[in-house]
């Protein structure tokens, strides 16, 4: 069995990118230099059971148009005729608070799982509820799209108050400078950390055939309202003060041939405790992590003759659990519902002695540090938003992994044990 995993770590900048955004990071010593302009082309291969075996090559830009702009292109080739090209463009600034985002991403894709109504062997059960079974899935293979174009305010408070640029200053090991956090002294959005409001306009599309022979299209195009308040010292590697986030994602039905219009609301919430260094440690963080979804317009529906075209978000959307992020030991989406709720909690080890300068084929790579972590997960889906319900018959995983600062880009590897067997994801980013 297979599912679609965006593991490739160029790519996978689309979903980080917001919390990656309007920043600056300078070497000690070196503070007052400009940034220099980086760029680098990266030919790669990989394997997993999604794509079998690629060939890739991404190339990346830094500071080219704008100090602080990325831009970024990556395309691979797979043996079960898996291809995707991905563009993007992060922190364009248009004026002194407005920042714009945007990325494509075009895939055609081999067999995977879709989890979602029309398996014959399970005629009465819903793919994708907390109660279906792990074999209630249809082979599918065809074309996603995916693009999306994101506006961004930072707003004149706390520590985005002056220069919405914010500058990190980090040692030869990758530490950030005590001096330069953008947050973690109190929880006051007024004197501490960054808020900014979003807008993001997207639009995605999957055409697909699966293994019974049908068409299936799913189409759905909006805007997404986001309010951040991170309050962590540093974005890219967290280890004191908490981060919260609420979303409202919004489809007027426009694009779907039955104008299903549906609605989305999500909150995230993060908290991290330092426990400080030690002769073998340089960081000890325990990270913790909360995730509520719900859409309220999933059980109003409109009439079409004798059919009922409910207002819901498509399986890979809305509240959906397994994957990448949230209980990586199930597969995409294995979990899809009206409501989720998710926990997750990580334990970050960074060890002070480090290895990899010394390996022959990575040595060429800056990897300041490094990081062993320790997780776990819980978390499930329902067909209304019921807090008790909610909390029972929780799904969960438990795992380990590692994190590689490369070339300032985190990297991970994780490998999670879940009800249903495990699962080896790979991913840029902490996962929270």
């Amino acid at each position: 069995m297979k599912s679609v995993q965006y593991i490739f770590i160029v790519v996978s900048l689309f979903v980080t990118s917001a919390s990656q955004a309007i920043n600056l990071v300078k070497v000690q010593g070196k503070e007052d230099l400009p940034v220099e302009k980086q760029h680098a082309l990266l030919p790669y291969a990989f394997y997993n059971d999604s794509t079998e075996f690629a060939v890739a090559a991404a190339f990346f830009g830094i500071g080219y148009l704008q100090p602080q702009t990325v831009m970024v292109a990556n395309a691979f080739y797979s043996s079960n005729d898996s291809s995707s090209f991905f563009l993007y463009l992060q922190d364009y600034r248009l004026s002194n608070r407005w920042f714009v985002d945007l990325k494509l991403l075009t895939s055609d894709w081999g067999e995977f799982d879709s989890y979602r109504a029309g398996n014959p062997n399970f005629p009465d059960e819903r793919a994708g509820s907390n109660d279906s079974d792990k074999d209630n899935f249809i082979l599918s293979k065809g074309s996603d799209n995916y693009h999306r174009v994101n506006f961004r305010y930072l707003l004149p408070i706390g520590d985005g108050r002056g220069d919405p640029l914010h500058t990190f200053v980090v040692d030869q090991q990758g530490l950030l400078v005590p001096g330069y956090e953008a947050g973690a002294r109190e929880w006051n959005p007024f004197t501490s950390g960054r808020t900014r409001f979003d807008v993001e306009a997207f639009y995605r599309e999957q055409d697909l055939e699966d293994e019974f022979d049908n068409q299936a299209e799913f189409k759905t195009n909006g805007l997404t309202f986001f309010l951040d308040y991170d309050n962590t010292d540093y974005y890219r590697n967290p280890t004191q003060g908490s981060r919260q986030s609420l979303s409202v994602i919004r489809d007027w039905g426009m694009q779907d041939d039955d104008g299903a219009s549906w609605t989305a609301i999500q909150f995230e919430a993060s908290k991290y405790f330092s426990f400080g260094q030690t002769q073998s440690a340089l960081q000890r963080v325990l990270a913790l992590n909360l995730w509520y979804s719900d859409s309220p317009t999933w059980d109003s529906f409109d009439k079409r003759g004798e059919d009922k075209v409910f207002h819901r978000p498509p399986s890979f959307a809305g509240s959906t659990l397994g994957g990448l992020d949230r209980m990586k030991a199930y597969s995409t989406a294995r979990f899809n519902d009206r409501s989720a709720v998710y926990y997750a909690a990580e334990y970050r080890h960074m060890p002070a002695y480090n290895p990899f300068p010394k390996i022959p084929l990575l040595k060429y790579l800056n990897i300041p540090w490094w990081q062993w972590v320790g997780f776990a997960e819980v978390g499930r889906v329902h067909d209304e938003w019921d807090y008790s319900e909610l909390h029972k018959d929780l799904k969960w995983d438990v795992g380990a992994g590692l994190r590689v600062d490369a070339e300032g880009i985190v990297v991970r590897v994780d490998i999670a044990q879940g009800g249903e067997g495990s699962n080896v994801q790979m991913f840029i980013g902490h996962t929270f």
